[in-house]
């Protein structure tokens, strides 16, 4: 006789996908660093980072 697996109750879960649309970027500079913010398409603030601003710093921001 043949068994079978039992079936489960539970799901995969399906990802969820927040479409942001456009994502504007500015940089506020300074003398001694960079900051660099981004905002999606509803002006929700996606992230920041500072950079120092030296040549590594621009290439790093870049």
């Amino acid at each position: 006789m043949a068994r079978t697996r039992p079936k489960s109750n539970t799901t995969t879960p399906t990802p969820v996908i927040d479409p942001v649309g456009d994502i504007t970027g500015g940089v506020d500079t300074h003398l001694d660093f960079h900051v660099a913010a981004a905002k999606d398409s509803l002006g929700r603030l996606l992230g920041t980072q500072t950079f120092p601003a030296t040549q590594a710093g621009y290439t790093a921001l870049l």
